[in-house]
């Protein structure tokens, strides 16, 4: 019986060093400013330069095989639209576009290209550059997963899984609000 009791508690301990070991290892990428060299599907440049100005820019990280990523494709358009004039931008980040050596990935890139078409949704989508990877991809568990990020370039919010217009408009209010206060 202390045995079983021992093992127990030793289970427990490394259970709580784990997960605060992986809270500490989030905040510290959360915490890191952004720093983006990339290209869009059109391979047009995309750095971190072209939403510095912006108050906020949502990047949305999703894939073409992810069916809840594609329906909130439209919503993300209507994001875009809605809060353009309040200096926010939408990007979408294309995980499935690039293969694990780095290369694009021509036929993923033509498939998104024609989910996007779908979905009316013409923000801009990026490809993940290793900073991208490092920054996002790595810490995500869920598709998809939407980061809010400053003009300086620092993640403010993380959001896990789809949503609606109505959902992503209070979010971005709400968040509009803690910068400015």
């Amino acid at each position: 019986m202390r045995k079983t009791a021992a093992i127990l508690g030793l289970l427990l301990l490394f259970g709580l060093f784990a997960g605060c070991q992986e809270k500490e290892e989030q905040q510290e990428a959360e915490s890191a400013s952004l720093e983006i060299q990339t290209t869009t599907l059109d391979g047009d440049a995309f750095t971190t330069e072209d939403f510095a100005d912006n108050k906020l820019t949502i990047f949305n990280v999703w894939a073409t095989w992810c069916p809840p990523c594609v329906a909130e494709l439209p919503h993300l358009q209507k994001v875009s639209e809605t809060f353009q004039e309040e200096s926010v931008m939408v990007v979408g980040v294309l995980q499935d576009g690039v293969t694990e050596l780095g290369e694009e990935d021509a036929d993923v890139i033509a498939s998104a290209e024609t989910l996007l078409e779908d979905a009316g949704a013409h923000y801009p989508v990026i490809l993940p550059d290793d900073g991208l990877q490092q920054t996002f991809i790595r810490t995500m568990q869920y598709f998809p997963t939407t980061f809010f990020v400053d003009g300086r370039g620092n993640i403010i919010r993380r959001v896990e899984g789809a949503r609606e217009y109505e959902d992503w408009s209070a979010l971005v209010r709400e968040v509009l609000e803690e910068l400015e206060g």
